[in-house]
């Protein structure tokens, strides 16, 4: 998605050509501002490409039918009178170019106005791609069938509809995102990430600020250097990383890889889990699969419920208790380790789990270990600083 490449060298100078009808209107006054609105429209294919570079905030919905696209820009300025807003709204800049099957708008306005321009476009909702440029407003997007870039220096960007596969990036805004039937990739300087819907493999990066997945068919990967993660549903695996926040996978039809710095990570339903937490607590519920957890500083609660095939598995904490609830159906092998030192304790539920105190109290470990059903996938629990419970699930 790389449609803004080429612009420079795309761009003429100069009169619009005869593709484009335009119309200016004269300066009204709107409350304290002063206001020129300029109306237009391209011939651009159905099929084509098209590609918007300007600045202040842009508002992009797609049409059914038609051969053109049709913009509307207002543009506002202080003024005492009508005479000087004309002076200071005069030099609006457009620009229309054309490369290949790619049709290129550049709107810049003068430098006197008060505040960003507003632009309003409607295209064939058919195009193959639409791109879309501006260097410090908020962009929304919506009705396409075809692929969408949408860039912002700093503002915020909203999408919907999106029928192909969507990018959107932004120097420290919000981006929301309701239905997009392809993959999504989303990126910030600093904002929050929402998303209702994506229909593939998708990719969600913000330098400060939360995330929040509703669902993606396919594989999710969130990362954040200082907010939540909450992904509600995947078809696929989930990757997430979070430098000071909780993570949340409600459900996830692969693997979870979790990784936080600073916060807590829960998952309630997954096919396998990698999860490490430098200062929070871990919990699993109903997970299959090979289950990896560790955490620095935190407890940890794992699930192992009947109909969940369990695989080789490792628990650990360095500070704080391990509580497993096993189903009283699950064939496991359970070893378990606590390290504590004098305080160590091991406590289970299951008679066939043997425990060992510790035969030098204060120094050696307390372990338990047996079969439970027969025996089956080994799993680990190790534990310093803290207590491991071995629970029947009731």
């Amino acid at each position: 998605m790389k449609a803004f490449a080429h612009l420079v060298l795309a761009v003429v100078l100069g009169a619009l050509p005869a593709a484009v009808a335009q119309n200016e209107s004269a300066v009204k006054r709107e409350g304290r501002y002063w206001v020129r609105t300029i109306t237009g429209t391209i011939n651009v294919s159905p099929q084509q490409r098209f590609g918007l570079d300007t600045v202040g905030n842009v508002v992009l919905r797609g049409e059914s039918g038609g051969k053109a696209a049709a913009y509307t820009i207002k543009v506002r300025v202080e003024a005492r009178n009508a005479k000087d807003a004309e002076a200071s709204l005069r030099g609006v800049e457009l620009k229309r170019s054309s490369r290949g099957d790619w049709t290129y708008l550049e709107m810049r306005p003068p430098r006197q106005i008060s505040d960003a321009p507003e632009i309003a476009l409607s295209v064939p909702r058919t195009l193959r791609q639409v791109a879309i440029k501006t260097g410090g407003g908020n962009v929304q997007a919506s009705d396409l069938d075809g692929e969408l870039e949408a860039q912002s220096a700093g503002g915020r960007i909203a999408l919907d509809a999106i029928r192909g596969p969507a990018e959107a990036r932004t120097g420290g805004g919000d981006i929301q995102v309701g239905t997009v039937n392809g993959p999504v990739r989303c990126y910030s300087g600093g904002g929050v990430i929402r998303v209702q819907s994506a229909g593939g493999e998708s990719w969600f990066d913000t330098a400060g600020g939360e995330i929040q997945v509703h669902q993606v068919a396919g594989p999710v990967h969130a990362a954040t250097a200082g907010g939540n993660i909450r992904i509600d549903r995947s078809s696929g695996a989930v990757f997430a990383r979070t430098e000071g926040g909780l993570i949340q996978v409600q459900q996830a039809g692969g693997i979870v890889t979790a990784e936080s710095s600073g916060g807590a990570i829960q998952v309630n339903a997954a096919n396998g889990v990698r999860c490490d937490s430098a200062g929070g607590a871990i919990r699993l519920r109903n997970v299959a699969g090979a289950l990896r957890a560790s955490t620095s500083a935190g407890s940890i609660l794992a699930e192992l419920l009947a109909g969940n095939r369990i695989e080789d598995s490792t628990l650990s904490t360095n500070s704080g208790d391990i509580t497993v609830f096993i189903a009283s159906n699950v064939p496991l092998t359970v070893l378990a380790r606590n390290e504590s030192g004098g305080t160590g304790r091991i406590v289970s539920d299951f008679p066939e789990i043997h425990v060992h105190s510790a035969a030098q109290p204060g120094v050696s470990p307390a372990v338990a270990e047996g079969a439970l059903n027969g025996g089956g996938p080994v799993l680990h629990v190790n534990v310093i600083g803290g207590t491991i419970y071995l629970r029947r699930e009731k």
